[in-house]
C-alpha cells in the first residue's frame, strides 16, 4: 500500500514538473518572439498579416522565425516569417536589416551587462553574509 502511494506521488510530481517545464518553455518562446518583433519594428521592418488562406500558405513556405534575404525583382528584401504564432511576416530593406543587426547586438550587450550586474550583486551579498556570520 505504502509503495503504491509513493509511486502515485512520484508520478504526480513528475507530471507537474513536466507541465511546468513545457509552460515555462512556451512562455520564454513567446517573450522571445515579442522581443524580436519589437526589434524588427524599431529597425524599420513592416509587418504584414496573413489575413487570407493564400497569404498564410505563402508565409508557411518561408523559413520560420529568422531573418532571411529574398529577391524581389532587382532588389533584396529581408523577411522574418512567423506562421505559427502571429501569422505574419516582417519585411525590410538593407537599411532596416543593418539597423536590426545593430539593435540585436546592443540588446545582447545590455542583457550580458544586466546578468553580470546580478552576478556581482549576488557575490557581494554572499560576501556580506559570510563576513556578518564571522562577526556574530
Amino acid at each position: 500500500m505504502q509503495q503504491i502511494i509513493s509511486n502515485k506521488v512520484i508520478v504526480s510530481l513528475l507530471t507537474a514538473i513536466l507541465i511546468l517545464s513545457v509552460t515555462a518553455c512556451a512562455s520564454l518562446r513567446g517573450s522571445n518572439r515579442v522581443e524580436v518583433e519589437k526589434l524588427l519594428t524599431a529597425a524599420g521592418f513592416r509587418k504584414g498579416i496573413a489575413d487570407t488562406p493564400d497569404r498564410l500558405a505563402a508565409i508557411k513556405k518561408l523559413p520560420q522565425r529568422k531573418v532571411v534575404p529574398q529577391e524581389d525583382g532587382d532588389k533584396l528584401v529581408y523577411i522574418y516569417a512567423d506562421a505559427k504564432d502571429c501569422e505574419c511576416a516582417y519585411a525590410g530593406n538593407e537599411e532596416a536589416y543593418q539597423k536590426y543587426l545593430k539593435l540585436t547586438h546592443a540588446k545582447q550587450i545590455a542583457d550580458d551587462d544586466r546578468r553580470e550586474a546580478v552576478r556581482n550583486k549576488q557575490r557581494q551579498m554572499d560576501s556580506d553574509d559570510a563576513s556578518w556570520g564571522r562577526d556574530w
